[in-house]
Formats: structure tokens, sequence, C-alpha cells
């Protein structure tokens, strides 16, 4: 069995400088991936994550919502 190299969703984590330290995560459902990204910033509350779908960023712990 071949393990899936790319999503059409994916939660990485950050370092200080802005650079990917580690993937954490990929989907191809939406609502599964913003459920992922979710449980990824409670178990990391002071690390940045990053939720995107292709090269857009969708979500992103350093910039909370204003909107829910």
């Amino acid at each position: 069995m071949k393990n899936r190299s790319y999503f059409k969703h994916r939660i990485d984590m950050l370092d200080g400088d802005g650079e990917v330290i580690e993937h954490l995560a990929g989907a191809e459902d939406f609502m599964l991936a913003e459920a992922l990204y979710e449980a990824a910033i409670k178990r990391w509350p002071k690390a940045p994550i990053l939720l995107r779908q292709a090269s857009w960023v969708v979500r992103d712990s350093r910039r909370p919502r204003l909107v829910k």
C-alpha cells in the first residue's frame, strides 16, 4: 500500500520564522480539515498553526477570527 503525500487541505505547524516544522494532518474534506485544525490548536495553543487549501491560507492561529 502506498501512502498519500498530497491532500486538498493540510494542517502545518510553523516555527518562529514562519517555516513549516511539522506537517500535522491532511484531508480532502474541508469540514474534516477544520476539525483537525481546531484539535491541533487545542493541543498546541501557543504554536502557530495553519490550515491551507493548496497554497491559500484558510485559517491561521496567529490571526484570530472575528466572525464565527
